[in-house]
């Protein structure tokens, strides 16, 4: 590890009386002031013995504060330091550059400026935040731009050799003396580390550095101590971790054959080899580890050269596991990438025929994840994949879309847009690409089908339903007459719902927020936009004024929402039937087991931990049966039988 590079300069101390003096001659001066912020002093009364200060972060200008009360109180600040200079007219601008293009020597100044040349990072957050705020345009949110910045910093940072970053927060920041040897360097931090997690990051570090800066720590000693942590990791696959350290370990080691290739042409045969790592996965771990390595196409192939190494004849079957499998199927970042290289890697196989085979049985059963079908709608019209995909656009795959829509809103206790239906709302052709294949529009009552389940969809907002309805109504215009004779929806819509007042609290944050920073910043945007010219070909005004819509939208879904919401504790549910506020145990026929549901309010829906909003499907259903009761139910055409076991109040186990 480098030494830490003591500062010549260091911290210079200010006098109040020096102060008085440079300002008096005309200087600018600074200082801190707890509450307020930085404060630019522009002047001294010598008579009243009062400074007067701009408090930029305070949009305060022109206050007048007797000398007095610095004393203790104020921290004056040095013109000289970064800080100052971010906020003086003749450096604002050197300071705002390196703020955009040089994080790092931006940082290395800071730093400067301590006689250790050391700082804590909260001191050096407190002082980047400042600075930032000094070089942010007018309107833009202070706390979100920056946070977006300092993480991009921070990677930034991690590269640059003479900085030491902390592993914890609180920790020092240093300048370090510039490495003779960045290998030697990085592989010492690597011995040194803290804990495995740092070691992995090192040595994808080590993995991503030219070969020339690098090469000397390539060496069979240092391989075999990178061979002994890595397999005390694999050693240690068990209990709640497994899932999150398998596909770590597989990473890093593909990073230890990339860094030890140039001084090991068989590094891939040491122990523990990628191929072990497969060996140790069923059908879950391997759905795991495809969900959360990089999602590049390098390190997707190379898990399937790994899976068809392994699995032999059975390959094809596990990568097909891999498309339809419910976990790949319910993310919501990444799984785009996975799906389309893993459809290419088969492609490349001459295994077309056999995926448009499983494609057209799952659309049949009902089994295309979102991902899948997302690569479905926007590879309709290729020329390559042609054979797979004509045969998949038909009336089926819009029920699909919306079947598979309703599940995850059913499902998800996010407020964020799901995926699949973002793809529909904004694929405008989509709709009559499936029913009206080149102007030929299937049969009406297909066209009623599908209407009816959009009006049903709990994933879409009124406004969006509406939208998307005027696109069948194009087709087939007497849809429009049957969303006007939906009356008893328009009835339900009217009535009150019943929540949590914690709920109903994160609704009302949830508006305020639209209302006061998201809709002002979208309007600054759309008006900026339009300062770039023809609107008609401005992608970046398109793109505010559909932010703009959505916000709009959804801030008249709350509002609408909450005049409707009554607020409840909960102890008026009894022990008599279910009800809204109710905890019972159920035997569920379809697999012989005992599950316990808490029946809560509207918005306090949480199906992965079992707990169920009184407004969805199933709970509908669940609802005012009795203690013994056995009944049906029917949720998207799949039937359950239940028998109601026990009934207590949610109220009396917290």
């Amino acid at each position: 590890m480098s030494n830490k590079a003591l500062n010549p300069q260091g911290g210079k101390t200010l006098h109040l009386q020096d102060t008085i003096s440079k300002v008096s001659a005309g200087q600018t001066g600074f200082c801190l002031h707890q509450a307020w912020g930085i404060g630019v002093i522009r002047s001294f009364d010598e008579s009243t013995k009062r400074f007067t200060i701009d408090f930029p972060e305070q949009s305060k200008k022109g206050h007048t504060m007797d000398v007095a009360f610095f004393s203790g109180k104020i921290e004056l600040i040095n013109p000289e330091s970064v800080v100052a200079q971010a906020y003086s007219d003749t450096a604002k601008e050197k300071i705002a550059k390196l703020v955009a293009d040089d994080v790092a020597t931006l940082i290395k100044n800071i730093l400067a400026e301590y006689p250790t040349g050391e700082c804590s990072s909260y001191a050096l957050e407190a002082n980047l935040d400042r600075i930032f705020f000094a070089s942010l345009p007018a309107g833009k949110d202070r706390a979100t731009t920056f946070k977006a910045w300092w993480t991009k910093g921070r990677a930034i940072i991690r590269k640059d050799r003479s900085i030491l970053i902390p592993e914890k927060k609180g920790g020092l920041y240093a300048l370090l003396e510039a490495p003779q040897d960045v290998g030697e360097d990085l592989f010492a931090q690597y011995e040194m580390a803290p804990n495995f997690e740092r070691k992995l990051a090192l040595l994808e570090e080590l993995s991503e550095s030219s070969t020339a800066e690098t090469r000397s720590a390539a060496n069979e000693a240092n391989l075999a101590k990178v061979c002994s942590d890595l397999s005390k990791a694999v050693a240690g696959l068990s209990g709640s971790r497994r899932n999150i350290n398998l596909p770590k370990i597989l990473c890093a080691i593909w990073n230890r054959d990339k860094f030890f290739r140039s001084a090991v042409e068989t590094v891939e045969t040491f122990s523990p080899t990628a191929s072990d790592i497969i060996a140790l996965c069923n059908e879950a771990d391997l759905a795991n580890i495809a969900l959360h390595i990089p999602h590049t196409s390098e390190k997707i192939r190379s898990l399937l050269d790994l899976v068809r190494a392994h699995h032999g004849d059975k390959w094809s079957e596990r990568a097909f596991d891999l498309l339809r499998n419910r976990d790949i199927g319910g993310t919501k970042s990444g799984s785009a990438k996975l799906v389309s290289e893993c459809i290419a890697y088969l492609c490349d196989a001459g295994l077309s025929e056999l995926i448009g085979q499983r494609l057209l049985q799952w659309l049949e059963t009902r089994e295309l994840r979102p991902p899948v079908i997302i690569w479905i709608i926007k590879n309709r019209d290729s020329k390559k994949y042609a054979d797979i995909v004509t045969p998949l656009i038909v009336p089926g795959l819009l029920g699909a879309i919306l079947g598979s829509i309703d599940t995850e809103a059913l499902e998800s206790n996010s407020t964020a847009r799901i995926p699949l239906a973002n793809e529909l709302i904004k694929d405008k052709a989509l709709v009559a690409d499936i029913l009206a294949p080149n102007g030929k529009k299937v049969d009406s009552e297909t066209v009623f089908d599908i209407a009816r389940v959009m009006l049903r969809n709990q994933g879409f907002d009124k406004m969006t339903k509406n939208s998307l309805l005027a696109r069948l109504a194009k087709i087939e215009p007497h849809v429009q007459r049957l969303v006007q004779s939906r009356q008893p929806d328009s009835a339900a819509d009217d009535k009150e719902l019943v929540v949590s007042k914690s709920s109903k609290t994160a609704r009302e944050a949830e508006l305020e927020d639209i209302v006061k920073v998201k809709l002002p910043t979208t309007k600054e945007a759309i008006q900026v936009a339009k300062e770039h010219g023809d609107l008609r070909e401005n992608s970046e005004y398109k793109m505010a004024r559909q932010d703009h819509d959505t916000l709009t939208a959804r801030r008249a879904e709350l509002e609408s929402m909450l005049k409707k919401a009554r607020v409840t504790d909960f102890t008026e549910a009894t022990k008599d039937a279910i009800t809204i506020g109710s905890t019972v145990k159920f035997h569920r026929s379809s697999d012989n087991s005992e599950i316990t549901y808490d029946i809560l309010g509207a918005w306090d829906g949480q199906p992965e931990i079992n707990i169920l909003a009184y407004t969805s499907p199933l709970a509908r259903q669940l609802v005012n049966h009795k203690l013994g009761e056995t009944f049906t139910t029917n949720i998207n055409g799949k039937s359950e039988t239940w028998k109601v076991l026990s009934i207590s109040r949610w109220v009396d186990k917290k």
